[in-house]
């Protein structure tokens, strides 16, 4: 059985295609490109495809024909999400919009002037909304795992592919507890994706789709030790170059992880419903965490 390994699937050579193709021929023109990419990854896929198409099967319960097809739907948008993501932290993604709904409740805890966390999780573009929000007058720090090939970091910064956010890197030494505590104090807000762990993390386990699922309990445990303000946000592509940005209304963690981490899975479940094409996680996600 399949686990997330916090390893990014795809190579340099690969990003230097599409970029080159982007620079030259523009975003609407790579979306073809990354089209004929996206199916030939459908077809030779194996483990990602195989547990897409079994969340689809027995999680959403589609037919195997509606699985498929929104399986190559799925490989299509997450490629489409990866590269508005570059087109937009290199200058290129002029044509990318957003709609908001609830933007003005971040912005509100953002200038509040406590700080504050924000969950997101694989579902969408959760990274764009960094890119796209220009209005919180405070900084954004995202908490991100050092899953990333050495190579492929160098090359994006090369090209000048920056985030409009700062990243604070998960670390061994648990440094990043250290981080996350000053930002927070500095009245910043932290978003944290909490739908993935690595092996031998602690995790909690809650109802997700009618299933027994673990999730990280670092995350929902840091924000109920600091009593702090919460909030999750989501950016899920809604037409070509449109999303679809929302946050729900910030709550204060009252001492219960419990009815943090039921507040997150209510929410990530109606996502989930409502644009199953983008979810993006390609493993057994019900998987028990080895003992």
């Amino acid at each position: 059985m399949a686990s997330w390994t916090g390893r990014s699937k795809g190579g340099v050579l690969g990003y230097k295609i599409v970029v080159g193709s982007l620079r030259i021929f523009g975003l609407s023109n790579t979306y073809f490109l990354l089209k004929i990419i996206s199916f030939y990854y459908y077809l030779f896929a194996g483990e990602p495809k195989k547990h897409i198409l079994d969340f689809y099967q027995n999680r959403l319960g589609l037919s195997p024909l509606e699985a498929k097809k929104l399986c190559k739907s799925n490989f299509y948008l997450l490629a489409q999400s990866i590269l508005d993501k570059i087109a937009l932290a290199m200058g290129l993604g002029s044509d990318i919009f957003y709609q908001q709904k609830g933007e003005d409740e971040l912005i509100r805890m953002a200038k509040s002037g406590r700080g504050g966390f924000v969950f997101s999780a694989h579902v969408g573009n959760w990274d764009i909304a960094g890119n796209l929000l220009q209005n919180l007058d405070v900084p954004l720090n995202v908490l991100m795992y050092e899953n990333e090939e050495e190579k492929l970091n160098e090359y994006l910064d090369r090209i000048g592919s920056k985030p409009n956010f700062n990243i604070i890197p998960i670390k061994d030494d648990m440094s990043h507890l250290v981080k996350i505590y000053k930002h927070y104090k500095q009245n910043e807000l932290i978003c944290i994706n909490a739908d993935r762990f690595l092996p031998g993390a602690k995790t909690i386990t809650a109802d997700f789709l009618n299933s027994k699922a673990h999730f990280p309990e670092g995350p929902f445990s840091i924000v109920n030790k600091l009593k702090a303000d919460y909030t999750f946000i989501f950016a899920v592509k809604s037409s070509r170059f449109g999303y679809e940005f929302s946050a729900t209304k910030p709550r204060k963690a009252e001492g219960n992880i419990t009815d943090i981490l039921e507040n997150y899975v209510e929410c990530l479940e109606e996502k989930v419903k409502h644009h199953p094409e983008q979810w993006f996680n390609y493993y057994d996600f019900y998987q028990a965490p080895p003992k």
